[in-house]
């Protein structure tokens, strides 16, 4: 989507977006911003957030090529340096694509997005993927010379562990990388400081046995073991899905396990291996997935309904995710369970269709039967939707109010993109729900045959479907909230029972997500003390942040280190701001997680920002809550 440089009205610059995304100012030198309210004193560390900061890029001709969806808008990094003791926050932010800038201004024909580009035509695509086959190997090794060749902006993890050769090669010492991911293995090194990408990488850099076309953007992590966690699929005819940890390394010879640094680093042998045919010999297609839960004995990865075409190939003909993706109400969710003892997929639990972003917390325990003995159940909460009408929805978020410009005078005319949710009443969306599954009767440990060590079509993994262990079970849920996404939680009690569960939610000021612009309070829900009526009601449990103007992005819960209770301690988000009065203006708020009231915030500047995760580090620099 093009504006062409006559039609721009601000000369030397981007022309304003025909769809209403703004580009966002980047700050790489430290500010200090002012502090309403009072931050906690013992609030101290730094709060790291990804988003979207450029959507109006200017072209060596003088037009402008517009990105019409915010998951593709250019990735910027935000960083809140917060001090309690002195009442202070140092603000800075960096652009971190500036490589993928200029190849959209080179009209690379290789560029993938998540939004389609309604200016390309059939012939376009075919080009687009002849580029796309012809151009791999060049494409990676550019990647591996430019930090910033691609764009990575959604979630954002400190203390990564990046293994000895990118330690070696880049210099970051051991702990202190911080690292931004995103659904594809692709990963983005950064100074824990300055935002500055170092590095661009794929896990094989981490260990070579790791490769996959997509990964998880959340992955787990076990504080206890010192193990992140996530999974990769390869796409194709029959997808490969491989599950595996990072964690510590296996002693060298001739040395003592307490010999070897404690933070070192490497990883264990893959966990899960080819995942495909059972009892009923279906082949198993690939789906979109974002994240997956964890328990102290399993991992559980989700199959929603939601396909990548073509085994992911129609991806290079579309060039873009949302043209690619299908869904397919006739065929259930799955759930597949992993040992993480066995190295092995153990059983699959199916649900009804469904569709999910993000999971909340999950674990396991004995439950007794009646008449004696005790069976193992997997419990997990997962913010889902009744289908993937929510990604519609996705094209509204973070936009400013339109008619900056005429769209009649942009190229092409009109950016209209046909969307499953279009047709239906008002075009309404029903909003997540917070559902606690159940898998009952889940294998022990020492239930299972010896793993598997097959590398191939033959021996147990063909006739893997003829074993018991996987028949199809049957994964029941309760609903424990309504309304509520990008959910975050006290992480010292991950992989543990829970309680309280914070996120975003709809704001009663603005319209429903798909009437207009996706505008979101702040919620606490009390998950012993489920409530299902609207959130608003005076019986329900739920305690809200929502303020008129006001869109709020994703919670993220630091826990006061002298408290007892399970909510003590305090809610920092980033909020987008929007008046008649004032204007635009971005913001750092501070809540009393008990009780969801304002006791802080700082004021960034006259912008709004769409930030998508965030994760906080205390001030020696170890995660306190990480995505």
């Amino acid at each position: 989507m093009r504006t062409p440089a006559a039609l721009n009205p601000n000369k030397g610059e981007p022309a304003p977006s025909p769809v209403g995304f703004d580009n966002v100012p980047a700050c790489e030198e430290p500010i200090v911003v002012t502090i309403k309210g009072k931050i906690p004193s013992w609030v101290n560390g730094v709060l790291y957030r990804t988003g979207s900061g450029r959507y109006n890029i200017l072209m060596d001709n003088g037009d402008t090529h517009h990105i019409g969806h915010p998951f593709d808008g250019l990735a910027i990094l935000h960083r809140f340096e917060i001090s309690g003791q002195t009442q202070t926050v140092k603000y800075t932010s960096r652009h971190t694509s500036h490589g993928l800038e200029q190849r959209i201004r080179d009209d690379d024909k290789t560029l993938l997005t998540f939004g389609p580009d309604p200016c390309k035509t059939i012939f376009g695509r075919m080009q687009t993927f002849y580029h796309h086959i012809t151009e791999f190997h060049q494409t990676m090794a550019r990647q591996e010379e430019d930090p910033e060749y691609d764009m990575v902006n959604v979630t954002i993890t400190p203390n990564f562990p990046i293994g000895k050769r990118l330690e070696q090669e880049t210099g970051v010492k051991r702990g202190e990388a911080v690292v931004v991911k995103r659904d594809a293995d692709t990963l983005q090194l950064v100074d824990k400081e300055t935002l500055k990408p170092l590095k661009m990488f794929t896990y094989s850099h981490v260990d070579k046995k790791l490769w996959g076309m997509l990964c998880s953007s959340h992955h787990q992590y076990d504080e206890e073991t010192n193990e992140y966690v996530n999974f990769m699929v390869r796409l194709g005819p029959f997808p490969s899905f491989q599950t595996f940890t990072i964690g510590p390394y296996a002693p060298q010879p001739g040395k003592e396990e307490e010999d070897m640094p404690p933070s070192e680093t490497t990883v264990h042998e893959p966990i899960w291996r080819h995942l495909g045919s059972w009892n009923t010999m279906e082949t198993l297609k690939p789906a979109y997935i974002h994240s997956f839960n964890m328990t102290k004995n399993y991992i559980i990865v989700p199959n929603f309904p939601y396909y990548y075409a073509f085994g992911g190939v129609a991806a290079i003909y579309y060039s873009n995710a949302y043209q690619t993706f299908h869904w397919d109400g006739s065929r259930r969710t799955l759930f597949h369970v992993i040992d993480r003892h066995t190295k092995r997929h153990v059983a699959t639990y199916e649900a009804e269709p469904c569709f999910g972003f993000h999971s909340a917390n999950a674990w396991d325990e004995e439950v007794p039967l009646p008449g004696g003995g005790t069976e193992r159940v997997i419990y997990f909460d997962y913010c889902m939707y009744e289908n993937t009408d929510i990604v519609d929805a996705s094209f509204e978020l973070g936009k400013a109010p339109s008619g900056k410009v005429d769209l009649d005078q942009v190229q092409p005319a009109r950016f209209v993109v046909k969307k499953k949710a279009q047709g239906k009443p008002g075009n309404k969306i029903a909003p997540a729900q917070v559902r606690r599954y159940r898998l009952g009767q889940v294998p022990r440990s020492d239930d299972n045959e010896r793993p598997w060590t097959g590398t191939g079509w033959t021996g147990g993994y063909l006739f893997s479907g003829m074993r018991e262990y996987n028949k199809r079970r049957i994964a029941s849920y309760t609903v424990l909230a309504q309304d509520v996404e990008l959910p975050r939680f006290n992480q010292q009690y991950n992989l543990k029972k829970y309680r309280y569960l914070y996120g975003v939610c709809e704001s009663r000021f603005a319209p429903s997500y798909a009437s207009g612009s996706v505008v979101n309070g702040l919620i606490k829900v009390d998950l012993d003390n489920p409530y299902l009526g609207p959130n608003t009601d005076q019986a329900s449990t739920a305690k809200i942040w929502d303020t008129p103007g006001c869109s709020c992005s994703e919670p993220v819960f630091i826990p006061n280190p002298d408290g007892t209770a399970e909510d003590d301690g305090v809610i920092l988000s980033v909020v987008n701001e929007e008046t008649e009065k004032n204007g635009q203006s971005f913001f750092m708020l501070i809540l009393d997680a008990q009780s969801m009231k304002e006791i802080g915030r700082s004021m960034l500047g006259p912008f709004n920002a769409l930030t998508l995760h965030g994760s906080f580090v205390d001030s020696n620099g170890i995660g306190i809550a990480i995505n």
